[in-house]
């Protein structure tokens, strides 16, 4: 998903990949497992819901009900037209439904909404903490009185005080991470990863291996991840407040052992 401009590279290094063809990226993105039935029941009985880094529409062509009023925003159009199609295959048919080619950091809908959701690590692609704020206080405008903001990442802060001492670049080698098919072939593929502890930021390749031999698709995502206890902080000079910060989907306490956070906030 594409919410806002990525991150600068830390320093001098060579150009990561684009992010590739959508139709690829949404074979491979395909969310974390229980994130449909969170938003689901976050989502039930209201009937307001604006998504930010909506993407293919993966997860807001689930959240339709024949009274909800949908709003899906992202800046990648190729993203927008897949999710478009899925929106469209949406029963039964919510009472609306309205994709907007928008960033995230500057959104003026001139309305609330119910709940909004930036899921599945929409966070980490924004550039720095300027950008951060700016998009949280743009959600809250967008926040209707007694309303919710939702949003989920991979929980960054173990791997990161492990590699804080370390001389950067931190390099992990290329992983078989999935088998997917698209356009008729089938791919391998492996994922590697460069770490800037320092800056908080992350680049990740993803090498699309044909099966069967031929010339390797590449796509790169660069996040700017955040640390827990940062987010009370940051949450605040938007004009909100942390209502609850888990280490999972189901309301696990988030420690050393979580492999993502879950947050959820209201107006300040």
């Amino acid at each position: 998903m594409t919410t806002s401009t990525q991150a600068p590279r830390p320093d001098d290094q060579p150009p990561l990949p684009p992010r590739g063809p959508a139709g690829l990226y949404a074979r491979l993105h395909r969310g974390t497992p229980g994130d449909v039935d969170f938003y689901g029941q976050a989502c039930s009985g209201h009937s307001s819901i604006l998504e930010l880094g909506c993407g293919h529409g993966r997860l807001l062509r689930t959240l339709g009900s024949a009274t909800t009023h949908l709003v899906g925003v992202d800046l990648d159009p190729g993203l927008l037209d897949l999710a478009r199609r899925a929106c469209d295959r949406i029963r039964p048919r919510p009472a609306s439904v309205e994709l907007i080619q928008a960033d995230m950091c500057t959104l003026d809908l001139g309305r609330t909404f119910d709940r909004i959701l930036i899921p599945y690590c929409g966070l980490y692609c924004l550039a720095d903490e300027a950008s951060l704020i700016a998009a949280l206080g743009r959600a809250r405008e967008h926040l209707a009185p007694g309303g919710e903001l939702l949003f989920d990442a991979y929980y960054a802060d173990p791997v990161h005080a492990e590699l804080l001492d370390e001389e950067a670049p931190i390099d992990d080698p290329p992983e078989l991470v999935a088998t997917l098919r698209w356009q008729a072939q089938d791919y391998e593929v492996h994922e590697s990863s460069r770490w800037w502890p320092s800056e908080q930021v992350v680049e990740v390749t993803y090498e699309h291996r044909p099966v069967g031999g031929g010339e390797p698709v590449l796509a790169g995502v660069r996040h700017r991840y955040l640390l827990a206890e940062d987010l009370p902080r940051i949450l605040a000079a938007a004009g909100l407040r942390l209502l609850a910060l888990d280490g999972g989907f189901q309301g696990e306490p988030l420690d050393d052992e979580s492999e993502m956070l879950v947050a959820r906030a209201a107006l300040a």
